[in-house]
């Protein structure tokens, strides 16, 4: 019979092709399994590493595919109750957890962290307390239900506060800053983050250092104010840079890297870019590696190294279509449009903005489906087709309105007085 390393490897492979295993390798030498041994105790946690790179790759979906192949190698339920240490115990569980966050097995999330937050509040132990409440209210923010992720994020802030833990504090406020971005309401986000910024000072937690300069960098590069972005990115990274966290390494390094690009400073976003896909390689993120390569393709265009830009297109269509990443093919798209607008072939390239506007509207991100009809709007008027340019840059001006971002609705707006 198949030895569980076996038969997990032959389980991503089938998903993942032959980068499959090396993901294995890379999420069990991080849990501190051997790769080659991987025992049923091992599994809890590695069904949460292994559902989490698929969710980053290829949503719920990939993820829920992944964790029920596992389920049906062991009951991983039965490994947890035969566990005789409490705090191991409690660790499996909240891997597991974890893990139906990432499969979108909402309701075997909410059991698992329900149970755990009952044991803590027995146990009056208000650190776990706010812990278990912030991983609740993240089943709401996933699920877009912002509203009652506050509510659990409101609380997780309050049983922080009571236990007087920094690092719970930290996290509890850069969730509920993250929750407040999302519903376009900056200014409190904004309040979150520093607070956030305040307490993980004093706790020395880089992690949560690093993501409340996320926050903020993320705020101020969706309001235009671009030297303010770089500024948070930058010392987002100065942070993450002294933990493991190469994920958000390699993100802080795209973040940084766009706001170059809003700025045409092509050179120094390409320097981003790779350092992105060096990051998102080494830490198995192929997402993260996909992103650097298409995002590059824009400083690319605009130096006029349209075989260069063409390349990089390509070699992220090949990544972003195994894994599923639907954003990153968005993304992907919107830079073929603007490799092809600038060879001036406008068939193509508003084949592929019309590709990229459907996945945007598909996974309702308002932001970028704005910056997309903007973009649209502004190659039918290269076009000469000055009707359709008005008609995409009112739908992009009426998204920036909603966001609340007026010096962009102004813009859309300047643009289609001059069309006459």
């Amino acid at each position: 019979m198949a030895s569980l390393s076996e038969q997990i490897n032959s389980i991503m492979e089938r998903e993942m092709g032959d980068i499959g295993p090396f993901i294995v390798k890379k999420q069990s030498m991080l849990i501190g399994a051997d790769p080659g041994s991987i025992g049923p105790n091992d599994l809890p946690e590695l069904a949460s590493k292994l559902s989490e790179v698929m969710k980053t790759f290829g949503g719920f979906e990939k993820a829920r595919k992944i964790y029920n192949e596992i389920k049906e190698l062991e009951n991983l339920d039965q490994i947890v109750e035969g566990e005789k240490s409490e705090a191991r115990r409690n660790k499996m569980l909240e891997d597991l957890g974890r893990t139906c966050i990432f499969a979108g097995e909402w309701e075997k999330a909410f059991e698992y962290f329900n149970q755990l937050l009952a044991e803590a509040e027995r146990n009056s132990d208000r650190h776990l307390m706010s812990r278990y409440l912030r991983r609740l209210g993240f089943i709401h923010q996933e699920r877009a239900e912002f509203d009652q992720a506050l509510v659990y994020y409101e609380r997780a802030l309050e049983e922080a506060e009571e236990s007087g833990n920094k690092n719970a504090i930290a996290g509890s406020l850069n969730y509920l800053g993250t929750v407040y971005w999302n519903k376009g309401n900056y200014d409190v986000a904004r309040d979150f983050h520093e607070r956030a910024i305040k307490n993980a000072e004093i706790a020395k937690d880089m992690p949560a250092l690093g993501g409340a300069h996320i926050g903020l960098g993320n705020i101020h590069s969706d309001s235009n104010q671009l030297e303010k972005a770089i500024r948070h990115y930058t010392k987002a990274l100065e942070h993450l840079e002294k933990t493991d966290h190469l994920d958000q390494v390699a993100r802080a390094y795209n973040n940084l890297g766009d706001t170059y690009l809003q700025m045409k400073d092509w050179d120094k976003a390409l320097e981003q870019f790779d350092k992105c896909q060096e990051l998102g390689e080494r830490g198995g993120w192929l997402n993260m590696k996909a992103w650097g390569l298409f995002n590059s393709s824009e400083a690319l265009i605009n130096l006029g190294m349209f075989d260069e830009a063409r390349r990089n297109l390509d070699l992220s269509d090949d990544i972003l279509q195994r894994i599923g990443d639907k954003a990153g093919i968005a993304g992907m798209h919107q830079n073929y449009g603007r490799l092809f607008q600038a060879k001036r072939d406008w068939d193509l390239a508003l084949r592929h903005y019309d590709k990229a506007i459907e996945i945007f509207t598909e996974i309702n991100t308002p932001s970028s489906l704005a910056e997309c009809r903007k973009e649209l709007g502004l190659v039918y008027k290269e076009k000469g087709d000055l009707e359709q340019a008005k008609a995409e840059l009112r739908r992009a001006a009426n998204l920036y309105h909603h966001l609340g971002l007026e010096s962009l609705v102004k813009m859309c707006l300047k643009e289609i007085d001059s069309l006459g």
